[in-house]
């Protein structure tokens, strides 16, 4: 559990910045593919931490869809509303990056017996 807070820490502190820019003349599209991309795998991680999910050590699909799915409707929102929006991109693909790294260094790992 120790080695997965940086990780949900940093997808909350996302989460909350793409529901934020819900808020501000940031176009939806770009901010909701913000908070889809930081929302799918913090959800995910913490159901794995409450223990309700069947740890397979698979990989899971439908959240790496999901987070992928928000950087492509940020991408597209900046590509339309123009590059002034291109810092939520990038914000976007941080979430991604750290799905990636956690699935890798965390989840994939083998447990531990104590």
């Amino acid at each position: 559990m120790a080695r997965s807070l940086p990780f949900i820490i940093a997808q909350l502190a996302l989460l909350i910045a793409g529901t934020w820019l819900l808020t501000t003349p940031v176009p939806l599209q770009i901010s909701s593919g913000l908070a889809l991309a930081a929302a799918a795998p913090f959800v995910f991680m913490v159901t794995t931490l409450s223990g309700n999910i069947e740890h397979q050590r698979r990989h899971p699909v439908m959240t790496s869809v999901l987070c992928g799915f928000g950087c492509v409707m940020a991408m597209f929102g900046v590509h339309r509303f123009g590059d002034q929006h291109q810092w939520v991109l990038w914000l976007s693909l941080v979430a991604l990056c750290l799905w990636m790294v956690w699935q890798r260094y965390i989840w994939r790992r083998p447990p531990q017996v104590d």
